[in-house]
């Protein structure tokens, strides 16, 4: 195995860590959500904690699945060219998830 790929491998696995505690926590904050009103919610997700809990989860969560794509692409796609597009497509992607939710947490600090 090159060097590339266990440093991508330890990545991986790192992030894969990091995640586990990020989704128990947001699974409870759903359920916990989930019983309050309307104003409440927007109350609890326009504090700095939850906006900065969400912004990390998302980077973290994009940025493992980006690379977890990645290596099966690399694994099972041997034209350079579908490489290229996939790539790009898969960044496309990411931008716009990325996007997505910066947006959504602008229009929930607006209200």
């Amino acid at each position: 195995m090159s060097d590339s790929a266990k440093t991508t491998w330890k990545v991986n696995q790192f992030t894969s860590i990091i995640l586990v505690p990020f989704i128990s926590y947001l699974i409870f904050k759903i359920i916990e959500l989930s019983k309050l009103p309307y104003d409440e919610i927007i109350s609890e997700l326009s504090s700095a904690w939850s906006i900065f809990y969400i912004l990390i989860f998302t980077i973290l969560g994009l940025f493992h699945m980006r690379q977890g794509v990645n290596e099966i692409m690399e694994d099972y796609v041997h034209s350079q060219n579908f490489k290229k597009v996939f790539k790009f497509s898969i960044s496309i992607f990411v931008f716009g998830i990325l996007t997505f939710v910066c947006l959504s947490l602008l229009l929930i600090l607006m209200v």
